[in-house]
């Protein structure tokens, strides 16, 4: 399924589902897709994620009975359904051991998630200082319950381009002519994907947007008329769905990525990770760092500074880390190792806890931290 966490989480299966000492499932959409991914088993019968679904989630689970239930937010494919709020916590009553991931830093205003807070024993996140910086509220819930920081990685693997595929890889998609200037990731409002017309020169560059414009959607819509309106006229490219080295070959070959992300961006986000492990010049934007920085080959712009965004491109537009020296992200065998080294202390923490408890006496009581 085409969404970011839906890749996480796909990944992340196949990491842990190719050990052998742990098995996975993924309980899913119905439309999802195939019933097997041959490292991992789906369960794909959620036909939607409102509340109508929260028998056939339940039975899911208790047929397949696992140790662990581990919950991934938030994401596009819940589609706003309200059972992902609520089934942590009916699985908590139940007796399920349930980690969630969050994927995002939480708002004031959220109260969707409160729920998920008072449902999780464990907590997953992809971004640094999570803790500092969850609402007053939200601490409360999570009072003491473990948060770990595991980094996520990027699904598109590093490529070595000879200059003669370069050359042909800027011919397809871009112009000889003109530098090639690249956007990798889902095409959301919030990317900011329409500044990068701003950003880049008409008279010297090539766009090549590497995502999916749906004409049904009102934003890609946009994006799609700004590409087709002089002066980009003819100066536009837009891959479509492509395979994960596809795209890896064309951020190798083009000469900048742009990701002027509305809020920032860090290095939890995948596509910056993509670009970065081939060793492109990356352009983002970000409200903690600023300027160039060479061991990266990465620049950070204040994200309303069109005029820096355009100076930095111009400046830094081309410059290729040698692949010694291109930053290495972790990898998700990796990353399946940390998660599963989290699970073992949960669980043992969970049995000491069950051992201490019949220890006691009947008349004594036992700190339930939950």
């Amino acid at each position: 399924m085409r969404c970011g966490v839906g890749d996480y989480t796909a990944q992340l299966a196949a990491a842990i589902g190719r050990r052998a000492d742990a098995e996975v499932a993924v309980l899913t959409s119905a439309t999802s897709g195939p019933a097997s991914s041959g490292d991992y088993r789906i369960f794909d019968v959620v036909r939607s994620w409102d509340l109508s679904e929260t028998r056939a989630a339940l039975k899911a689970v208790a047929d397949w009975n696992p140790d662990i239930v581990h919950v991934q937010l938030p994401t596009r494919g819940y589609g706003g359904g309200r059972l992902p709020s609520l089934l942590p916590l009916l699985l908590r009553l139940l007796g399920r051991r349930v980690v969630e991931t969050w994927h995002e830093y939480i708002t004031p205003d959220n109260r969707r998630d409160l729920p998920n807070a008072v449902a999780l024993q464990g907590l997953i996140v992809v971004r640094p200082g999570f803790r500092e910086k969850l609402p007053p509220r939200f601490r409360r819930l999570i009072g003491n319950k473990p948060i770990q920081f595991i980094p996520n990685a990027t699904s598109i693997p590093r490529q070595i381009l000879s200059e003669a595929d370069r050359v042909a890889l800027r011919a397809r998609y871009g112009r000889e002519d003109r530098r090639m200037i690249a956007f990798f990731g889902f095409a959301f409002d919030h990317k900011r994907v329409e500044l990068l017309f701003e950003i880049a020169d008409p008279a010297h560059d090539h766009l090549v947007l590497i995502c999916e414009l749906d004409p049904a959607d009102p934003y890609h819509r946009r994006l799609r008329e700004q590409a087709a309106r002089a002066p980009w006229s003819g100066r536009v490219t837009v891959t479509g769905f492509l395979p994960a080295v596809e795209v890896g070959r064309i951020i190798a070959a083009a000469d900048a990525v742009v990701l002027p992300f509305e809020t920032g961006g860090g290095f939890w986000n995948t596509s910056l990770q993509a670009a970065l492990v081939q060793g492109t010049f990356v352009l983002t934007t970000s409200r903690e760092e600023l300027g160039y920085d060479p061991a990266r080959n990465i620049h950070y712009s204040d994200p309303g500074d069109l005029a820096g965004m355009s100076m930095a491109l111009k400046t830094y537009a081309g410059r290729q880390l040698p692949e010694a020296q291109a930053v290495h992200a972790a990898t998700w065998d990796e990353i399946a190792q940390a998660h599963l080294d989290f699970y073992g202390r949960f669980l043992a923490a969970g049995r000491a806890r069950a051992d201490d408890t019949r220890r006691r006496t009947p008349g004594e009581s036992a700190l339930s931290c939950i």
